[in-house]
């Protein structure tokens, strides 16, 4: 999977390196710190690697175009292009060397690529090719919004209108949850946690005629507009799991997955992604959330699975990254453990006074 990152001057960041990443990486930051502009970087350049790997069976295809094109359709900049994400102000052109190992696949591999702001949707400097991943690798991003009740409405404007708005992190996830679903088996990690999942909300749901997806629950069928959103969330997981687009050898990234989860089903959540990354899936994830890091804290202690917090930090140099080891349940210090321990401060201080 990813195994490290060297990114410089790319959108607020001077510099992040990396040089070990986890099963399970996850991203944390205030507001504008650039968490889902770091997930979207590392999806568009691995799903460009996937989706070069499968086009070079069949056909001559440049590496370095696809990759801009990926980086376009992932970010929708404006009308200045991809150099948009090149940090303001810096001489320095925006570069990226990204690293992947898989032993399970054989995969060991590098790619480098740099641009400046006046690159509009061509990348030159780029290395000709690498070598392609297995056809099992999947490539998954799940934004923070649902996806599964506008549907119809993203695919007939992006893939037959040909109409921005809704990134690609929208369109291929659309496109690997309407992929029929596989017979075969899956890992017990993964069984375990497709059973967990449905049983949160005691039913599941299943994809019916021309695209549509329904709640099921016992014999009532509801439809995606009148399914709670944390339903819907969860559905997404195991539709993926059950058609085989979420498998042992997928890359995750997964937006704030606490939204529109009751902190029950986030502490649910959590341990599955455990057990996903113990089926072999590494994940990445951004959040805001207390109860993801507390709880993944305590999951990775139970199944002793490494957990690599990276926090945010923009200031007047740019954004900064430190990153801790969630080790023997104690949680790093970022600013989602300060608020809560600010606020527990705030209560005890008004029950004294």
């Amino acid at each position: 999977m990813i195994q490290s990152i060297l990114i410089k001057n790319f959108i607020g960041y001077k510099q992040l390196n990396i040089k070990e990443l986890a099963p399970i990486n996850v991203i944390m930051g205030k507001n504008d710190s650039g968490k889902t502009g770091l997930l979207k970087l590392l999806y568009a350049i691995s799903k460009t690697i996937d989706g070069y790997s499968r086009r070079l069976q069949n056909e001559d295809v440049l590496l370095k175009k696809l990759l801009a094109e990926k980086i376009f359709d992932t970010f929708q900049p404006g009308k200045r292009g991809i150099g948009e994400l090149v940090t303001k102000g810096q001489k320095e052109k925006m570069s990226v060397n990204i690293s992947f190992q898989h032993p399970g696949l054989n995969y060991n591999d590098r790619l480098h690529f740099t641009f400046g702001e006046s690159t509009t949707n061509t990348i030159v400097d780029c290395q000709d090719a690498i070598k392609p991943i297995s056809e099992h690798f999947r490539c998954l991003f799940i934004p923070a919004k649902e996806v599964l009740t506008p549907l119809k409405a993203i695919r007939t404007t992006r893939e037959f209108n040909q109409i921005p708005g809704f990134d690609d992190t929208y369109l291929d996830l659309i496109r690997a949850l309407v992929f029929p679903t596989q017979k075969g088996n899956f890992t017990d990690e993964l069984k375990s946690v497709n059973r967990h999942l449905e049983d949160l909300f005691e039913g599941k749901i299943e994809q019916v005629n021309d695209d549509d997806f329904v709640f099921r629950k016992g014999n009532t069928e509801f439809s995606m507009a009148l399914t709670a959103e944390g339903i819907k969330k969860i559905g997404i997981l195991t539709t993926l799991i059950r058609n085989r687009q979420l498998n042992a050898h997928t890359v995750l990234f997964f937006d704030e997955p606490e939204t529109t989860l009751h902190p029950e089903a986030i502490r649910s959540l959590m341990d599955m992604v455990l057990l996903m990354a113990k089926a072999g899936i590494q994940v990445f994830m951004a959040t805001h959330s207390y109860f993801v890091i507390k709880q993944l804290a305590i999951s990775s202690l139970k199944d002793d699975v490494k957990v690599l917090c990276l926090n945010l930090q923009r200031g007047e140099n740019g954004i900064s990254c430190d990153t801790t080891e969630l080790k023997d349940g104690i949680l790093p210090e970022n600013d989602i453990i300060t608020e809560s321990l600010e606020m527990m401060n705030d209560e005890l201080k008004m029950q004294f006074t």
